[in-house]
Order: C-alpha cells, then structure tokens, then sequence
C-alpha cells in the first residue's frame, strides 16, 4: 500500500529530448508522492524474487546474489533517473555498466547454445514488463493513477531499446496481471506465459 493518497492527480508528461529521458522536477515529485526510492527497491526485489522463477527469464541470470541484490541495482537505475533522492546509480560505482551486463546476459552459458548470444526478443521483453508490472501491482503502485501512467511510459521508453517491437503493448502487459486467472495460469504452466509463445504478430500489431 502506498503511505498516503497521492496528492499528485493529473498526468505527468514523460519528458524525452532528442530521443533521451529527461530527469525533471515532477518526475522527482512523482518518486516523492509514491514513498520515495524505498518504494521502488521494494517493487524491483518483488520483480526479481518472481522472475528468478521465471522460465523466459532466469536462464539471462548470471549474477547468484539473490532478488534483493538484483532489485536493489535496478531501483537505484530507476531512482536516479526520477530524481531528487541523489544519484545511487552512479554512486554504486555501476555507471555505464547496464550494457556490459546485459551482454553477459545475452551470453550467459545458462542459454541454451541455439539462442545463446542473440539479444532480448519480444518474448523476453513482454515477459519482462508483465512480471515487473505485476510486482509494481503487489507494491500498491497502480493505485497511484498519475504515476501507474507515467510508469508505463517510462518503461515503454526503455523497453525500446532493447526490443523496438515492445512497445505499443506496454500497456496491455500492465494489466496482465490485474487478472487472477492469467497469474494462476501462468503459475499452473511452470512459470511460462504460453499466449506470449504461441502468438502470431503480423505488421498491425506494431
């Protein structure tokens, strides 16, 4: 649950120069009005402890410090580009490190040798928004209507350079989870969202 009613009501703009997220004053507000960077590291270890389980997901896994760890990376990278609480990123002396680790990832041995090397697809991505989504959605965070909005924009931001094909279904996988039955589905098929496999995209979809 959040620690009190937002008093930040309207949509928030996702500010992007020439391509590139831009830090603002709301954007540090909005990290402010959701119960600051604690927040967000409480979502990313709850993202993290589900998508370890994930069958998508954990073979991209080549760090064994565990959910908390993970999260904590993650949130800093988040809470540094929202603003006003410093900058933990830089600070955890990872700067400029997300693209090595995700080539570690895009290489890791636990990937079977067919696919080992290729980059994040659209499988990987929508998975990857879904579970991060429903993490955001256990933390209480879709209660708060003008960041649930700006969240999605942030993410479908990002989600764009690893996966271009991402992102007009930023939204759809941000809802994923606020149906039971597709969580219990996905739980009951080993931690696999078969829908994601199975579809056939054509160019509308895009």
């Amino acid at each position: 649950a959040l620690p009190t009613p937002a008093s930040i009501q309207g949509p928030v703009d996702l500010v992007v120069d020439h391509g590139t997220f831009t830090t603002t004053a709301k954007s540090a507000n909005l990290l402010h009005d959701i119960g600051g960077g604690d927040k967000i590291r409480e979502v990313c270890t709850r993202f993290y402890a589900r998508a370890f389980l994930d069958d998508q997901l954990k073979p991209f896994f080549f760090e064994e410090d565990g959910a908390t760890a993970h999260g904590q990376r993650l949130a800093d990278w988040i809470v540094q580009k929202m603003g006003g609480e410093g900058t933990p990123w830089s600070d955890s002396g990872r700067w400029g490190m997300r693209q090595p680790s995700h080539a570690k990832a895009w290489y890791n041995e636990k990937r079977h040798p067919s696919v080992r090397g290729n980059h994040f697809n659209l499988v990987d991505s929508r998975t990857w928004m879904r579970i991060h989504f429903w993490a955001a959605r256990e933390c209480g965070l879709e209660a708060h209507a003008a960041f649930w909005d700006w969240y999605v924009r942030f993410l479908q931001h990002f989600i764009a350079v690893y996966e271009w094909r991402a992102v007009p279904f930023a939204a759809e996988d941000a809802s994923w989870a606020a149906n039971p039955d597709n969580v219990d589905a996905y739980i009951q098929n080993g931690h696999r969202m078969p829908d994601l496999h199975d579809r056939v995209y054509d160019d509308s979809d895009y």
